[in-house]
């Protein structure tokens, strides 16, 4: 503007003077207008390029101000982590190394970087860990193994997660492993597997050791069973009455006995075994029960209410003898009524399906409720009702191996209602 201003001046001046004539004034005014328009043009694209750098500047400072406040934030997540984490370029040297790495191997990051496995690491560590890390880079896909590496002295399991990292033109550069401490759980597995073996040896010998039992008590009950029969037969007209009731005790105490091996044996069966699921119509299978309970006892009046179309998937052979147990519970405790109505069924839209058993009988009082399960737990006298106190432990167990419960509600004379569930809720 400075310039603009003299040249301003100096044609003044001119003109003045009569040293140049209209058109030539014209033409040095324009002239001397286009040089001070082109200095002040330069100064100002001047301007605005600094200003485009100054600018460019800021941005850059500014990314790179985030760009460390990322890597800080990435950094101190993967130094947090339990798992052993690092990335080596294609010649196996580290590029990055986490915390744990440094306390699993006790070595410092700036030990490690630049470095390869064998100028860091035990020998047989750097071997095994370089043979699976450059598998990996050969492969050019991610692999899972398991790396057994010593830790402070003890030997320690590792899950690895091996990946390549690739270029544009698919070769790879980089290898990066995240190696998690299985060290525990696979010591845990360990265990529960020998204790596996224990149990199923325990229950070998159990099993042997309850057909041996059941062996060596039939044959005497047998004895005592037929003798006393052939006492009563052959020699009862000897016998005075009293003497007949002690010979009826006897015969009834060894036949009460048989079917307490009998109940042991099924309770022991129904413990070990490999579950057989398949689909089962339980409607059907009640209704078989029912037929059989009315056709070992014709005279009774009896009303069974079964509902249509309850099919689960369960062990046909475990299901039958639960439903035998439940169903012929309800048949027995009904016994003294004139007329016994049992009903099997389910409850609708019951999330596992609820099934249940429910009778008008003798009922029990519920402050006992927790004895009913037990092996041997009886809430009647065997004089009300006779069993051997093993059948619903039997269910209970039966219900237990495919996931479910069962429980009760009842009252004192006022029925009772057994449900049951066939997996987890």
């Amino acid at each position: 503007m400075e310039l603009a201003m003299m040249h301003h001046e100096i044609l003044g001046e001119m003109l003045l003077r009569g040293q140049a004539s209209g058109e030539a004034f014209m033409a040095q005014a324009a002239q001397f207008f286009a040089e001070a328009i082109s200095t002040f043009e330069m100064n100002v694209r001047s301007y605005q390029a600094n200003a485009r750098l100054l600018g460019l500047s800021e941005v850059l400072a500014k990314q790179n101000a985030e760009s460390n406040r990322a890597y800080q934030q990435l950094r101190t997540i993967l130094d947090a982590t339990t798992a052993i984490i690092y990335l080596k370029d294609e010649e196996g040297r580290y590029l990055f190394v986490n915390r744990q790495f440094q306390t699993a191997f006790d070595i410092q990051s700036d030990q490690a970087i630049g470095n390869t496995d064998e100028e860091i690491l035990p020998k047989a560590v750097a071997e095994v860990l370089w043979e699976n890390d450059r598998r990996a880079l050969i492969s050019r896909k991610p692999e899972e193994l398991e790396e057994i590496f010593p830790v402070h002295s003890d030997l320690h399991t590792y899950l690895s997660l091996k990946f390549p990292l690739l270029s544009p033109d698919g070769t790879a550069h980089a290898i990066c492993c995240v190696a998690t401490d299985i060290t525990e759980r696979k010591n845990a597995a360990e265990e529960l597997r020998r204790a596996k073996e224990a149990t199923e040896a325990a229950n070998q010998e159990l099993e042997s050791f309850n057909y041996s039992v059941a062996h060596d008590l039939r044959a005497p009950l047998r004895s005592i069973s037929g003798f006393s029969h052939a006492l009563l037969e052959d020699c009862g007209d000897r016998l005075d009455a009293e003497g007949k009731g002690h010979l009826e005790i006897i015969i009834e105490s060894a036949r009460h006995m048989g079917h307490l091996i009998d109940d042991l044996l099924t309770l022991s069966r129904v413990s070990r075994g490999e579950l057989r699921k398949q689909r089962v119509d339980l409607s059907d299978m009640a209704r078989k029960i029912a037929r059989q309970l009315q056709a070992n006892e014709p005279g009774r009046q009896a009303h069974f209410k079964i509902q249509d179309h309850m099919v689960d998937e369960c062990d046909v052979h475990l299901l039958r003898a639960m439903l035998e147990n439940l169903i012929g519970n309800a048949w027995k405790f009904t016994s003294k009524k004139p007329a016994a109505e049992i009903e099997f069924g389910m409850e609708r839209g019951s999330s596992p399906t609820v099934y249940f058993v429910a009778d008008n009988g003798a009922g029990f009082d519920m402050a006992y409720s927790d004895k009913l399960f037990g092996v041997f737990q009886r809430l009647h006298s065997a004089e009300e009702f006779e069993g051997t106190g093993i059948g619903l432990a039997t269910a209970r167990k039966i219900v237990q191996r495919h996931g479910g419960k069962v429980w009760a509600k009842s009252s004192v004379n006022g029925g009772a209602t057994f449900y049951f569930t066939l997996r987890e809720g």
